[in-house]
């Protein structure tokens, strides 16, 4: 081989190896731009989800001091209003009571009555 295609084929080389380096150098930028846009989006979704999370763990949190206050206030309201339905005191009901007959059931809400429209 004369020097002068040695120099030619070093040359060529070079110079296919540098555009071998700069495609691959562009290849891996590409995909490690992709890899970086991908883990910015995955932290963003992250941090929302992360709020989200937080932001019900608040209303349940809320929603069970709720419940407490109205069960409290259903446990007050029992206590204070419990009442006994005493069967009315007829002669009817003490006969039957005597008798050792069943009372007839007592309705503790008498009939509506419908009253006619006024005009």
């Amino acid at each position: 081989m004369d020097p002068i295609t040695l120099v030619l084929a070093l040359g060529g080389l070079v110079v296919g190896a540098a555009g071998a380096a700069a495609v691959g150098a562009r290849w891996w930028s590409r995909q490690l731009d992709e890899a970086a846009r991908r883990a910015t989006k995955l932290e963003q979704a992250r941090e929302f989800a992360e709020s989200q999370c937080a932001q019900a763990r608040r209303q349940v949190e809320q929603l069970q001091k709720e419940l407490a206050e109205l069960r409290a206030q259903v446990n007050r309201a029992r206590a204070r209003n419990e009442v006994t339905v005493n069967p009315p005191d007829t002669p009817e009901v003490q006969d039957l009571l005597l008798r050792g007959a069943p009372a007839p059931a007592y309705d503790p809400f008498p009939k509506t009555e419908i009253l006619p429209r006024k005009r």
